[in-house]
Protein backbone atom coordinates (compact mmCIF):
# COMPACT_ATOMS: atom_id res chain seq x y z
CA UNK A 1 0.00 0.00 0.00
CA UNK A 2 1.89 3.54 -0.74
CA UNK A 3 1.52 6.69 0.74
CA UNK A 4 1.58 9.89 -1.68
CA UNK A 5 4.09 12.21 -0.22
CA UNK A 6 5.43 12.61 2.82
CA UNK A 7 2.98 15.38 3.98
CA UNK A 8 0.30 12.76 3.20
CA UNK A 9 2.05 10.15 5.32
CA UNK A 10 1.99 12.39 8.74
CA UNK A 11 -1.77 13.30 7.80
CA UNK A 12 -4.93 12.19 9.61
CA UNK A 13 -6.02 8.52 8.00
CA UNK A 14 -9.14 10.40 6.72
CA UNK A 15 -6.85 12.17 4.12
CA UNK A 16 -5.12 8.77 3.18
CA UNK A 17 -5.52 7.64 -0.59
CA UNK A 18 -4.89 3.60 -1.40
CA UNK A 19 -3.29 2.29 -4.50
CA UNK A 20 -5.56 -0.22 -5.55
CA UNK A 21 -9.60 -0.45 -4.69
CA UNK A 22 -8.53 -3.47 -3.20
CA UNK A 23 -6.91 -1.74 -0.07
CA UNK A 24 -9.53 0.92 0.26
CA UNK A 25 -12.39 -1.84 0.82
CA UNK A 26 -9.95 -4.11 3.61
CA UNK A 27 -8.98 -0.63 5.12
CA UNK A 28 -12.65 0.43 5.51
CA UNK A 29 -13.68 -2.98 6.66
CA UNK A 30 -10.84 -2.84 9.42
CA UNK A 31 -12.53 0.29 10.27
CA UNK A 32 -15.55 -1.56 10.81
CA UNK A 33 -14.59 -4.08 12.37
CA UNK A 34 -12.86 -1.73 15.21
CA UNK A 35 -15.95 0.98 15.58
CA UNK A 36 -14.49 3.68 13.85
CA UNK A 37 -17.00 5.94 12.46
CA UNK A 38 -16.48 6.37 8.67
CA UNK A 39 -15.18 9.89 7.24
CA UNK A 40 -17.49 9.57 4.66
CA UNK A 41 -20.49 7.95 3.68
CA UNK A 42 -21.70 5.58 5.95
CA UNK A 43 -23.63 3.56 3.35
CA UNK A 44 -21.31 0.62 1.82
CA UNK A 45 -21.32 -2.54 -0.11
CA UNK A 46 -17.86 -3.65 0.01
CA UNK A 47 -18.47 -7.13 -1.98
CA UNK A 48 -19.95 -5.76 -4.60
CA UNK A 49 -18.00 -2.47 -4.99
CA UNK A 50 -20.22 -0.13 -5.05
CA UNK A 51 -18.59 2.57 -2.55
CA UNK A 52 -21.05 5.43 -2.05
CA UNK A 53 -18.49 6.35 0.72
CA UNK A 54 -15.92 6.67 -1.08
CA UNK A 55 -16.54 9.66 -2.93
CA UNK A 56 -13.43 10.96 -1.87
CA UNK A 57 -10.97 8.89 -3.05
CA UNK A 58 -12.40 8.22 -6.20
CA UNK A 59 -11.67 12.26 -6.52
CA UNK A 60 -8.22 11.52 -5.37
CA UNK A 61 -7.40 8.78 -7.19
CA UNK A 62 -8.96 10.74 -10.10
CA UNK A 63 -6.85 13.32 -9.84
CA UNK A 64 -3.47 11.29 -9.73
CA UNK A 65 -4.52 9.30 -12.69
CA UNK A 66 -5.06 12.36 -14.46
CA UNK A 67 -1.52 13.83 -13.39
CA UNK A 68 -0.46 10.63 -14.82
CA UNK A 69 -2.22 11.51 -18.15
CA UNK A 70 -4.33 8.01 -17.34
CA UNK A 71 -8.42 7.81 -17.33
CA UNK A 72 -10.03 6.88 -14.25
CA UNK A 73 -11.92 3.35 -15.93
CA UNK A 74 -15.88 4.38 -13.59
CA UNK A 75 -16.18 0.95 -13.91
CA UNK A 76 -13.30 -0.06 -11.22
CA UNK A 77 -14.87 2.51 -8.94
CA UNK A 78 -18.72 2.23 -9.01
CA UNK A 79 -19.32 5.75 -8.30
CA UNK A 80 -17.55 8.72 -9.22
CA UNK A 81 -17.88 12.34 -7.22
CA UNK A 82 -20.03 14.15 -7.93
CA UNK A 83 -18.60 17.79 -6.67
CA UNK A 84 -17.61 18.75 -10.06
CA UNK A 85 -20.77 17.37 -11.80
CA UNK A 86 -23.61 18.53 -9.24
CA UNK A 87 -25.34 15.18 -10.16
CA UNK A 88 -26.99 13.55 -7.07
CA UNK A 89 -24.86 11.05 -5.09
CA UNK A 90 -27.51 8.48 -5.58
CA UNK A 91 -27.14 8.36 -9.49
CA UNK A 92 -25.19 5.45 -10.91
CA UNK A 93 -22.00 6.55 -13.05
CA UNK A 94 -21.77 4.29 -15.67
CA UNK A 95 -25.55 4.87 -17.08
CA UNK A 96 -29.17 6.76 -16.27
CA UNK A 97 -31.20 4.48 -14.32
CA UNK A 98 -34.11 2.35 -16.07
CA UNK A 99 -37.67 2.47 -14.43
CA UNK A 100 -36.75 -1.12 -13.06
CA UNK A 101 -33.82 0.31 -11.78
CA UNK A 102 -35.27 3.58 -10.04
CA UNK A 103 -37.90 0.78 -8.19
CA UNK A 104 -34.98 -1.15 -7.25
CA UNK A 105 -33.40 1.41 -5.67
CA UNK A 106 -35.87 3.06 -4.06
CA UNK A 107 -36.65 -0.17 -2.76
CA UNK A 108 -33.05 -1.08 -1.53
CA UNK A 109 -32.59 2.31 0.13
CA UNK A 110 -36.16 4.08 0.81
CA UNK A 111 -34.76 7.30 1.06
CA UNK A 112 -38.33 8.10 0.68
CA UNK A 113 -38.97 6.67 3.80
CA UNK A 114 -37.44 9.80 6.37
CA UNK A 115 -38.16 9.99 9.52
CA UNK A 116 -40.02 13.39 9.06
CA UNK A 117 -42.69 11.63 6.89
CA UNK A 118 -42.39 8.22 9.26
CA UNK A 119 -43.75 10.28 12.49
CA UNK A 120 -45.88 12.42 10.65
CA UNK A 121 -48.17 9.11 9.14
CA UNK A 122 -48.28 7.76 12.11
CA UNK A 123 -49.43 10.51 13.91
CA UNK A 124 -51.92 10.25 11.72
CA UNK A 125 -52.43 6.32 12.92
CA UNK A 126 -52.08 7.12 16.87
CA UNK A 127 -54.86 9.79 16.47
CA UNK A 128 -56.96 7.42 14.28
CA UNK A 129 -56.63 4.83 16.56
CA UNK A 130 -57.59 7.01 19.69
CA UNK A 131 -60.69 8.07 18.02
CA UNK A 132 -61.82 4.18 17.10
CA UNK A 133 -61.52 3.71 20.51
CA UNK A 134 -63.35 6.70 21.94
CA UNK A 135 -66.05 6.07 19.59
CA UNK A 136 -66.66 2.01 20.45
CA UNK A 137 -69.30 3.06 23.30
CA UNK A 138 -71.48 4.21 20.80
CA UNK A 139 -70.13 2.80 17.36
CA UNK A 140 -70.05 -1.48 19.00
CA UNK A 141 -71.44 -1.02 21.97
CA UNK A 142 -71.65 -4.75 22.28
CA UNK A 143 -67.66 -4.92 22.05
CA UNK A 144 -65.84 -5.97 25.25
CA UNK A 145 -63.15 -3.74 25.75
CA UNK A 146 -60.44 -5.60 27.71
CA UNK A 147 -62.08 -8.71 27.27
CA UNK A 148 -58.80 -10.71 28.26
CA UNK A 149 -58.02 -8.61 31.34
CA UNK A 150 -61.40 -10.07 32.99
CA UNK A 151 -59.64 -12.88 33.56
CA UNK A 152 -56.57 -11.44 35.38
CA UNK A 153 -58.83 -9.15 37.13
CA UNK A 154 -61.35 -11.72 38.47
CA UNK A 155 -58.40 -14.73 39.63
CA UNK A 156 -56.37 -11.65 41.57
CA UNK A 157 -59.81 -10.68 43.26
CA UNK A 158 -60.50 -14.15 44.05
CA UNK A 159 -56.82 -14.02 45.54
CA UNK A 160 -57.45 -11.30 47.88
CA UNK A 161 -60.93 -13.34 48.87
CA UNK A 162 -58.31 -16.18 50.10
CA UNK A 163 -59.70 -18.16 47.06
CA UNK A 164 -57.07 -18.06 44.53
CA UNK A 165 -57.10 -21.98 44.28
CA UNK A 166 -60.73 -21.31 42.61
CA UNK A 167 -59.29 -19.00 39.34
CA UNK A 168 -58.54 -22.15 38.13
CA UNK A 169 -61.70 -24.06 37.74
CA UNK A 170 -65.35 -23.47 37.11
CA UNK A 171 -65.43 -20.77 39.59
CA UNK A 172 -62.70 -18.39 37.88
CA UNK A 173 -65.07 -19.10 35.06
CA UNK A 174 -67.67 -17.94 36.59
CA UNK A 175 -66.33 -14.77 38.00
CA UNK A 176 -65.15 -13.28 34.41
CA UNK A 177 -69.11 -14.49 33.12
CA UNK A 178 -70.20 -12.17 35.60
CA UNK A 179 -68.03 -9.48 34.25
CA UNK A 180 -68.64 -9.76 30.57
CA UNK A 181 -71.38 -12.06 30.44
CA UNK A 182 -72.46 -15.74 29.71
CA UNK A 183 -70.27 -17.57 27.30
CA UNK A 184 -67.64 -20.00 27.35
CA UNK A 185 -64.50 -19.22 28.69
CA UNK A 186 -60.86 -20.36 28.69
CA UNK A 187 -59.47 -21.47 31.99
CA UNK A 188 -57.05 -18.89 33.51
CA UNK A 189 -53.57 -20.97 33.19
CA UNK A 190 -51.24 -18.31 34.41
CA UNK A 191 -48.60 -19.18 37.29
CA UNK A 192 -49.60 -18.00 41.15
CA UNK A 193 -46.78 -15.78 40.52
CA UNK A 194 -49.06 -14.03 38.33
CA UNK A 195 -51.55 -12.94 40.42
CA UNK A 196 -48.85 -10.78 42.66
CA UNK A 197 -48.49 -8.81 39.65
CA UNK A 198 -52.83 -8.51 38.98
CA UNK A 199 -54.00 -8.34 42.89
CA UNK A 200 -53.24 -4.03 43.38
CA UNK A 201 -55.84 -3.69 40.21
CA UNK A 202 -58.57 -5.95 41.80
CA UNK A 203 -58.74 -3.61 44.75
CA UNK A 204 -60.70 -1.06 42.22
CA UNK A 205 -63.66 -1.47 39.97
CA UNK A 206 -63.09 -3.29 36.48
CA UNK A 207 -63.56 -0.56 34.17
CA UNK A 208 -61.17 1.52 36.10
CA UNK A 209 -58.37 -1.45 36.88
CA UNK A 210 -58.60 -2.21 32.82
CA UNK A 211 -57.99 1.52 32.28
CA UNK A 212 -55.15 1.84 34.63
CA UNK A 213 -53.92 -1.42 33.20
CA UNK A 214 -53.60 -0.77 29.82
CA UNK A 215 -52.37 3.54 30.34
CA UNK A 216 -49.55 1.63 32.77
CA UNK A 217 -48.24 -0.81 30.90
CA UNK A 218 -48.65 1.61 27.70
CA UNK A 219 -46.39 3.97 29.76
CA UNK A 220 -43.73 1.41 30.55
CA UNK A 221 -43.60 0.53 27.04
CA UNK A 222 -43.23 3.14 25.37
CA UNK A 223 -40.64 3.63 27.95
CA UNK A 224 -38.54 1.01 26.65
CA UNK A 225 -39.23 1.48 23.35
CA UNK A 226 -37.61 4.83 24.05
CA UNK A 227 -34.49 3.68 26.13
CA UNK A 228 -33.63 0.97 23.48
CA UNK A 229 -34.32 3.33 20.53
CA UNK A 230 -31.85 6.39 22.05
CA UNK A 231 -32.83 8.74 19.58
CA UNK A 232 -36.12 9.83 17.75
CA UNK A 233 -38.97 9.94 18.03
CA UNK A 234 -41.42 7.34 20.00
CA UNK A 235 -44.82 8.07 18.29
CA UNK A 236 -44.03 5.68 15.97
CA UNK A 237 -43.84 3.08 18.12
CA UNK A 238 -47.08 3.98 20.26
CA UNK A 239 -49.17 3.93 16.73
CA UNK A 240 -47.59 0.49 16.23
CA UNK A 241 -51.06 -1.20 15.15
CA UNK A 242 -50.28 -4.14 17.43
CA UNK A 243 -50.01 -1.56 20.52
CA UNK A 244 -53.72 -1.10 19.86
CA UNK A 245 -54.44 -4.84 19.44
CA UNK A 246 -53.35 -5.25 23.09
CA UNK A 247 -55.10 -2.05 23.97
CA UNK A 248 -58.08 -3.21 22.98
CA UNK A 249 -58.22 -6.86 24.77
CA UNK A 250 -56.61 -5.66 28.15
CA UNK A 251 -53.88 -8.20 27.27
CA UNK A 252 -50.54 -8.21 29.27
CA UNK A 253 -48.07 -8.53 25.77
CA UNK A 254 -47.30 -4.79 26.52
CA UNK A 255 -46.19 -5.60 29.89
CA UNK A 256 -44.01 -8.70 28.27
CA UNK A 257 -42.48 -5.70 26.11
CA UNK A 258 -42.04 -3.47 28.47
CA UNK A 259 -39.59 -6.00 30.80
CA UNK A 260 -37.90 -6.75 27.29
CA UNK A 261 -37.14 -3.74 26.81
CA UNK A 262 -36.24 -2.74 30.38
CA UNK A 263 -33.35 -5.58 29.85
CA UNK A 264 -32.17 -5.08 26.67
CA UNK A 265 -31.65 -1.23 27.74
CA UNK A 266 -30.22 -2.46 30.85
CA UNK A 267 -28.10 -5.68 30.17
CA UNK A 268 -24.64 -4.37 29.42
CA UNK A 269 -24.06 -1.13 32.31
CA UNK A 270 -26.81 -2.81 34.88
CA UNK A 271 -26.91 -6.55 34.43
CA UNK A 272 -28.50 -7.16 38.41
CA UNK A 273 -31.26 -4.75 36.95
CA UNK A 274 -32.02 -6.91 33.13
CA UNK A 275 -31.61 -9.87 35.63
CA UNK A 276 -34.63 -8.77 37.54
CA UNK A 277 -36.56 -7.73 34.30
CA UNK A 278 -36.23 -11.27 33.51
CA UNK A 279 -37.36 -13.13 36.16
CA UNK A 280 -40.40 -11.24 36.41
CA UNK A 281 -41.45 -13.51 33.86
CA UNK A 282 -42.35 -16.26 36.19
CA UNK A 283 -45.65 -14.59 35.36
CA UNK A 284 -45.39 -15.72 31.73
CA UNK A 285 -42.52 -18.27 31.48
CA UNK A 286 -43.01 -19.11 27.69
CA UNK A 287 -41.86 -15.51 26.83
CA UNK A 288 -38.54 -15.98 28.19
CA UNK A 289 -37.87 -19.14 27.49
CA UNK A 290 -34.75 -18.70 25.57
CA UNK A 291 -33.26 -16.28 28.20
CA UNK A 292 -31.21 -18.63 30.68
CA UNK A 293 -30.02 -20.13 27.50
CA UNK A 294 -28.76 -17.02 26.46
CA UNK A 295 -27.51 -15.32 29.44
CA UNK A 296 -25.46 -18.49 29.68
CA UNK A 297 -24.15 -18.26 25.86
CA UNK A 298 -23.34 -14.53 26.52
CA UNK A 299 -21.68 -15.08 30.14
CA UNK A 300 -23.36 -13.03 31.58
CA UNK A 301 -23.55 -14.82 34.90
CA UNK A 302 -24.21 -11.89 37.30
CA UNK A 303 -28.07 -11.23 35.28
CA UNK A 304 -28.47 -15.03 35.51
CA UNK A 305 -28.14 -15.18 39.08
CA UNK A 306 -30.12 -11.96 39.75
CA UNK A 307 -32.91 -13.85 36.89
CA UNK A 308 -32.88 -16.87 38.96
CA UNK A 309 -33.22 -15.08 42.26
CA UNK A 310 -35.96 -13.01 41.16
CA UNK A 311 -38.26 -16.19 40.01
CA UNK A 312 -37.22 -17.85 43.35
CA UNK A 313 -38.49 -14.98 45.48
CA UNK A 314 -41.49 -14.52 43.24
CA UNK A 315 -42.31 -18.31 43.63
CA UNK A 316 -41.71 -18.11 47.80
CA UNK A 317 -43.63 -14.91 47.72
CA UNK A 318 -47.10 -16.38 45.70
CA UNK A 319 -46.40 -18.70 48.25
CA UNK A 320 -46.51 -17.26 51.22
CA UNK A 321 -49.22 -15.14 50.68
CA UNK A 322 -51.87 -17.36 48.51
CA UNK A 323 -50.77 -20.89 49.75
CA UNK A 324 -49.77 -24.16 47.86
CA UNK A 325 -53.49 -24.85 46.86
CA UNK A 326 -53.14 -22.40 43.46
CA UNK A 327 -50.09 -24.38 42.74
CA UNK A 328 -52.15 -27.66 42.81
CA UNK A 329 -54.89 -26.59 40.58
CA UNK A 330 -52.46 -24.69 38.06
CA UNK A 331 -50.81 -28.05 37.57
CA UNK A 332 -54.17 -29.70 37.65
CA UNK A 333 -55.11 -26.83 34.73
CA UNK A 334 -52.26 -27.51 32.04
CA UNK A 335 -53.67 -30.42 30.33
CA UNK A 336 -57.06 -28.56 29.43
CA UNK A 337 -54.59 -25.28 29.18
CA UNK A 338 -52.59 -27.46 26.54
CA UNK A 339 -55.73 -28.56 24.50
CA UNK A 340 -57.22 -25.39 24.63
CA UNK A 341 -54.25 -23.36 23.02
CA UNK A 342 -52.86 -26.24 20.90
CA UNK A 343 -55.98 -27.35 19.74
CA UNK A 344 -57.12 -24.27 18.51
CA UNK A 345 -60.09 -23.64 20.54
CA UNK A 346 -60.25 -19.75 20.01
CA UNK A 347 -58.81 -20.71 15.89
CA UNK A 348 -55.13 -21.23 14.78
CA UNK A 349 -55.93 -17.74 13.22
CA UNK A 350 -55.12 -15.96 17.04
CA UNK A 351 -52.22 -17.75 17.76
CA UNK A 352 -48.81 -16.85 15.98
CA UNK A 353 -45.96 -20.17 15.48
CA UNK A 354 -45.30 -22.30 12.91
CA UNK A 355 -47.75 -24.62 14.41
CA UNK A 356 -50.48 -22.20 14.17
CA UNK A 357 -49.79 -21.58 10.90
CA UNK A 358 -49.50 -25.16 9.59
CA UNK A 359 -53.00 -26.05 11.67
CA UNK A 360 -54.44 -23.07 9.83
CA UNK A 361 -53.23 -23.84 6.46
CA UNK A 362 -55.65 -27.29 7.09
CA UNK A 363 -52.22 -29.35 8.18
CA UNK A 364 -52.15 -32.21 10.38
CA UNK A 365 -51.21 -31.94 13.69
CA UNK A 366 -48.04 -34.02 13.07
CA UNK A 367 -46.83 -31.71 10.22
CA UNK A 368 -47.35 -28.77 12.64
CA UNK A 369 -45.38 -30.16 15.25
CA UNK A 370 -42.60 -31.48 12.31
CA UNK A 371 -42.79 -27.68 10.96
CA UNK A 372 -42.51 -26.07 14.78
CA UNK A 373 -39.82 -28.45 15.84
CA UNK A 374 -37.78 -27.73 13.00
CA UNK A 375 -38.27 -24.47 12.91
CA UNK A 376 -36.97 -24.14 16.68
CA UNK A 377 -34.11 -26.20 16.54
CA UNK A 378 -33.25 -23.80 13.46
CA UNK A 379 -33.79 -20.68 15.80
CA UNK A 380 -31.78 -22.10 18.49
CA UNK A 381 -28.85 -23.17 16.11
CA UNK A 382 -28.58 -19.39 14.64
CA UNK A 383 -29.41 -18.33 18.53
CA UNK A 384 -26.31 -20.22 19.91
CA UNK A 385 -23.85 -19.68 16.67
CA UNK A 386 -24.56 -15.56 16.65
CA UNK A 387 -24.05 -14.95 20.09
CA UNK A 388 -20.54 -16.99 20.41
CA UNK A 389 -19.54 -13.08 18.72
CA UNK A 390 -21.00 -11.43 22.17
CA UNK A 391 -22.62 -8.34 20.16
CA UNK A 392 -23.96 -6.77 23.47
CA UNK A 393 -26.82 -6.91 25.52
CA UNK A 394 -29.18 -4.96 23.53
CA UNK A 395 -28.63 -6.87 20.41
CA UNK A 396 -28.50 -10.07 22.45
CA UNK A 397 -32.78 -9.52 23.64
CA UNK A 398 -33.34 -8.04 20.26
CA UNK A 399 -31.90 -11.78 18.95
CA UNK A 400 -33.94 -13.46 21.72
CA UNK A 401 -36.95 -11.75 21.17
CA UNK A 402 -37.01 -12.43 17.36
CA UNK A 403 -36.23 -16.31 18.49
CA UNK A 404 -38.61 -16.79 20.29
CA UNK A 405 -41.62 -15.92 18.18
CA UNK A 406 -40.56 -19.20 16.17
CA UNK A 407 -39.84 -21.16 19.68
CA UNK A 408 -43.24 -20.96 21.43
CA UNK A 409 -45.67 -22.95 19.97
CA UNK A 410 -48.65 -21.64 21.98
CA UNK A 411 -47.92 -17.97 21.25
CA UNK A 412 -50.71 -15.90 21.10
CA UNK A 413 -51.15 -13.12 18.34
CA UNK A 414 -51.26 -10.39 20.17
CA UNK A 415 -47.70 -10.79 21.34
CA UNK A 416 -46.41 -9.44 18.00
CA UNK A 417 -46.34 -6.41 19.99
CA UNK A 418 -42.73 -7.91 21.71
CA UNK A 419 -41.25 -7.64 17.81
CA UNK A 420 -41.23 -3.86 18.41
CA UNK A 421 -38.11 -3.99 20.92
CA UNK A 422 -35.65 -5.68 18.36
CA UNK A 423 -37.21 -3.56 15.72
CA UNK A 424 -36.80 0.17 18.05
CA UNK A 425 -33.09 -1.79 18.22
CA UNK A 426 -32.43 -2.50 14.38
CA UNK A 427 -33.50 1.35 14.11
CA UNK A 428 -30.92 2.71 16.42
CA UNK A 429 -28.29 0.84 14.65
CA UNK A 430 -29.28 2.17 11.52
CA UNK A 431 -29.23 5.57 12.72
CA UNK A 432 -25.87 5.29 14.49
CA UNK A 433 -24.38 2.87 11.53
CA UNK A 434 -26.50 4.09 8.41
CA UNK A 435 -29.11 1.55 7.08
CA UNK A 436 -27.97 -1.32 5.10
CA UNK A 437 -30.04 -2.10 1.81
CA UNK A 438 -33.63 -2.98 2.04
CA UNK A 439 -33.86 -2.66 5.63
CA UNK A 440 -35.42 0.38 6.07
CA UNK A 441 -38.62 -0.86 4.10
CA UNK A 442 -38.36 -4.46 4.89
CA UNK A 443 -38.90 -2.62 8.68
CA UNK A 444 -41.92 -0.48 7.35
CA UNK A 445 -43.42 -3.55 5.92
CA UNK A 446 -43.08 -5.08 9.30
CA UNK A 447 -44.84 -2.65 10.83
CA UNK A 448 -47.91 -2.47 8.73
CA UNK A 449 -48.25 -6.59 8.82
CA UNK A 450 -50.18 -6.23 12.27
CA UNK A 451 -53.18 -4.79 9.80
CA UNK A 452 -53.08 -7.50 7.06
CA UNK A 453 -53.26 -10.31 10.06
CA UNK A 454 -57.09 -10.42 10.19
CA UNK A 455 -57.65 -10.77 7.03
CA UNK A 456 -54.84 -13.07 6.35
CA UNK A 457 -55.93 -15.53 8.85
CA UNK A 458 -59.58 -15.56 7.26
CA UNK A 459 -58.00 -17.23 4.72
CA UNK A 460 -55.61 -19.30 6.14
CA UNK A 461 -52.66 -17.66 6.07
CA UNK A 462 -50.86 -16.92 9.36
CA UNK A 463 -48.60 -13.95 8.63
CA UNK A 464 -47.04 -13.76 12.13
CA UNK A 465 -44.59 -16.29 12.18
CA UNK A 466 -43.16 -15.06 8.93
CA UNK A 467 -43.02 -11.54 10.50
CA UNK A 468 -40.69 -12.91 13.70
CA UNK A 469 -38.49 -14.61 11.20
CA UNK A 470 -38.14 -11.68 8.80
CA UNK A 471 -37.25 -10.15 12.27
CA UNK A 472 -34.61 -12.40 13.02
CA UNK A 473 -32.65 -12.52 9.94
CA UNK A 474 -32.45 -8.30 9.96
CA UNK A 475 -31.27 -8.94 13.64
CA UNK A 476 -28.57 -11.62 12.48
CA UNK A 477 -27.61 -9.05 9.44
CA UNK A 478 -27.20 -6.63 11.34
CA UNK A 479 -24.93 -8.26 14.13
CA UNK A 480 -22.86 -9.24 11.48
CA UNK A 481 -22.33 -5.34 10.47
CA UNK A 482 -21.10 -4.94 14.34
CA UNK A 483 -17.85 -3.58 15.26
CA UNK A 484 -15.25 -6.41 16.90
CA UNK A 485 -16.07 -5.55 20.50
CA UNK A 486 -12.89 -6.93 21.80
CA UNK A 487 -10.56 -5.41 20.02
CA UNK A 488 -7.88 -3.42 22.29
CA UNK A 489 -7.37 0.05 21.35
CA UNK A 490 -3.95 0.19 20.72
CA UNK A 491 -4.49 -2.63 18.36
CA UNK A 492 -7.66 -0.85 16.79
CA UNK A 493 -5.04 2.20 15.68
CA UNK A 494 -2.24 0.51 14.46
CA UNK A 495 -4.59 -1.02 11.81
CA UNK A 496 -6.65 1.79 11.46
CA UNK A 497 -3.93 4.21 10.64
CA UNK A 498 -0.09 2.57 10.24
CA UNK A 499 1.11 6.09 9.47
CA UNK A 500 0.19 6.69 13.66
CA UNK A 501 3.24 4.11 14.30
CA UNK A 502 5.57 4.09 11.69
CA UNK A 503 7.72 6.59 11.26
CA UNK A 504 6.86 9.49 7.82
CA UNK A 505 8.31 7.87 4.78
CA UNK A 506 10.60 10.65 2.94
Amino acid sequence: MSIIGSDRAAANCNDRVYATLDDLIQMLRVHDAIGMKRPMSQKSDLEGHRLAFADDAARHLAANDADRGAVTPRATIGRTSNASTGQPQAAIAHSPRSGAGALVSALREADWLTADRVTAFTRVFLVLFIGCIAIIPWAAPTMDVGHDFAAFWTAAKLALEGRAGDAYGDAGRAAVAAVLGQNTYAPFFYPPTSLLFWMPFALVPFATAAVVWIVATGAAYAAAVRATLERGSVVPALAFPAVWVCALFGQNSLFSAALLGGSAATLDRYPVIAGVLLGCFSYKPQIALLAPLVLILARRWRALAAAAATTLVLVLAATALLGIDPWIKFVAVLPEASAWSLGGGPGFEKFASPYAAVRLAGGSSGAAWLVQVTTAAIAIAVLILVLRKRPGGAAEIALMVAMTGLCVPSLGNYEVVILAIPGAWLIAQALAQGWLPYERIALAALYLTPFAMVPAGANGLQLAPIAAATVAILVVRRIRHLPFLDAPAEIGQSLICPTAQAPQQK
